[in-house]
């Protein structure tokens, strides 16, 4: 019979990882929060408590970054969820083709490449003398678009890539849903009579709410922290236009040296994070006990 303190012991090392990694940098943050710390001055920081959290409230620049952050998330997750639960029809109706793992293959690598070399290979695509769009849309006798470069199509242009790069993430989910129907089920229906949108309204989409809520919460989170693509393409420019909240904590906490009020951002988007999240689960359960 094993001892309670051997089992302390094989389980120390992971809570004291668990411990360092992560509940001390959160703290710590949460600390630096209400502090009005700043790293060109450190020794006057002060606590100031919620002021910090008070004074993004008002912030025109944080409100903004907010609205960015909620129309990139809303429109990319939209995007990725019609365009994915398409594709994933497409690959489940040609399922039987002896090259569709390869196509599969194919379709997924986008997901594969990092978010740096995704924000520097469409910086070159997207580049308005150089890049290969606007030589396209010329060959078409289109005028060319100033693609991160215009307040106008700048954060359209990062949704397009966000939705480009995670679209076979919710793809692959729903795929895995797809397959998971049984066949009976399909056969019952076009014996029925019934069409294909039908189908999809009245039994796959149905059946695939659950793996889909669950797909949409972690590109939801993802897109809370996006930060990569828009520090590479767009650095927040031009203007606000492309200013999403981890930039702004970014911008914040690095450039500015408001190391406070920077962190005080970082704390914000957690606790949305955590909300959605918590609410998301909350609402799965119960879906699953109905």
């Amino acid at each position: 019979m094993v001892s309670r303190t051997t089992k302390l012991l094989f389980i120390a090392p992971g809570i004291i990882y668990l411990a360092v990694i992560g509940l001390f940098p959160f703290f710590y943050s949460l600390y630096m929060s209400m502090t009005s710390l700043n790293l060109t001055r450190p020794r006057r920081s002060q606590f100031i408590g919620i002021d910090n959290y008070v004074n993004l409230l008002s912030d025109p620049l944080f409100q903004k970054a907010i609205l960015n952050t909620g129309i990139l998330a809303g429109t990319s997750i939209t995007l990725e969820i019609v365009i994915g639960f398409a594709i994933a029809k497409l690959f489940y109706e040609i399922a039987h083709l002896p090259t569709v793992n390869w196509l599969r293959t194919f379709f997924i690598l986008p997901m594969m490449v990092t978010p740096v070399i995704t924000g520097l290979m469409f910086t070159y695509m997207l580049n308005p003398t150089l890049g290969i769009a606007n030589y396209l849309l010329s060959l078409a006798g289109l005028p060319g678009l100033a693609w991160f470069g215009s307040t106008q199509t700048a954060l359209l242009s990062v949704i397009a890539v966000n939705v480009w790069q995670w679209t076979p993430f919710l793809m692959l989910i729903m795929l895995a849903g797809l397959m998971a129907i049984p066949r009976e089920i399909h056969e019952a229906a076009a014996l029925d009579g019934a069409a294909w949108y039908q189908v999809s309204w009245n039994i796959e989409i149905p059946s695939l709410w659950d793996v889909l809520l669950v797909g949409a919460i972690i590109r939801l989170i993802d897109n809370l922290r996006f930060f990569d693509v828009v520090y590479i393409a767009t650095r927040g420019g031009p203007g606000d236009a492309t200013e999403v909240i981890s930039m702004f904590a970014y911008r914040q906490s690095f450039q500015f040296f408001n190391m406070g009020y920077g962190s005080a951002a970082a704390i914000v988007i957690l606790f949305i994070t955590l909300a959605v999240t918590t609410l998301a689960m909350r609402y799965l359960r119960r879906t699953e006990h109905a």
